[in-house]
């Protein structure tokens, strides 16, 4: 059942919130989505869902396990056919810390083979937002590259700004893994223009951020305890639906040992 509550994200807005957060071109040179790409999230407030919407300030627990990934406007992104298989990743923009982020870029997740959820009446919509297509894996062809790492910065280090993106997977992976062309599996400083040509990747179509406050950090956090007791995203978003479950969330990461 979808949400009434919530609102489609235009590219646009997404491409500005990436420029105002700093991210373009901080960490990526450049973004120019053709879709809308969203993760969903349980509220820590009151366990409802909610869609991630570009910039949201999440708690630690909000953060720990996204319950949905979707996407609008797809017809836009070129070359895209029913066939087409896409890849996400989730990397913290500010490791281990806002003022010295030697771990740049650091992978929490990776993983190829997504495609459109559908069943025998079509087209699967999202769960929290009736206009966006539902993304999903089978577990048959599921074997991420870098499992899911909840993110969980360490107290007093500023606000993080964690980042999934969507790209169109070459058909090349979808019988072999992102090793096959000698994909490193270090997680930290992620070198992402290097790692799209290794794999013949275009731009990214579609991306989303969210930040968690982990405290005062060279001017960049709100206080000494924010990472734990920030202020809930429910407050600064308006998706209200019950939550889909933990277990739904971790068959959809491939994961089962993350709680």
């Amino acid at each position: 059942m979808a949400d009434d509550n919530a609102v489609s994200v235009s590219t646009l807005d997404f491409k500005n919130r990436f420029q105002s957060s700093g991210i373009v071109p901080e960490v990526i040179a450049a973004l120019d989505p053709s879709v809308s790409f969203y993760a969903g999230f349980r509220a820590a407030s009151d366990g409802h869902s909610e869609l991630l919407v570009p910039g949201v300030s999440l708690t630690i627990s909000e953060a720990s396990l996204p319950i949905e990934f979707s996407v609008e406007n797809l017809g836009n992104a070129t070359g895209v056919t029913a066939q087409t298989r896409y890849l996400i990743y989730l990397l913290d923009a500010d490791a281990p810390a806002r003022d010295n982020p030697t771990a740049r870029n650091l992978r929490h997740y990776l993983a190829g083979n997504y495609t459109l959820a559908s069943n025998t009446s079509g087209v699967v919509a999202s769960d929290i937002l009736r206009t966006a297509q539902r993304l999903t894996v089978s577990p048959n062809r599921f074997f991420p590259f870098t499992p899911f790492t909840a993110p969980n910065p360490q107290p007093n280090t500023g606000v993080h700004r964690f980042i999934y993106a969507l790209y169109t997977q070459p058909s090349r992976f979808d019988n072999a893994g992102f090793q096959s062309v000698g994909m490193d599996p270090n997680t930290a400083n992620w070198n992402l223009s290097a790692w799209r040509t290794q794999l013949g990747l275009g731009p990214a179509i579609g991306a989303t951020f969210f930040t968690i406050d982990t405290g005062a950090n060279g001017g960049q956090g709100a206080s000494s305890n924010g990472a734990v007791n920030g202020t809930s995203a429910a407050q600064t978003t308006s998706a209200s639906l019950f939550t889909t479950g933990l277990t739904a969330a971790a068959a959809l990461l491939g994961v089962m040992t993350i709680f």
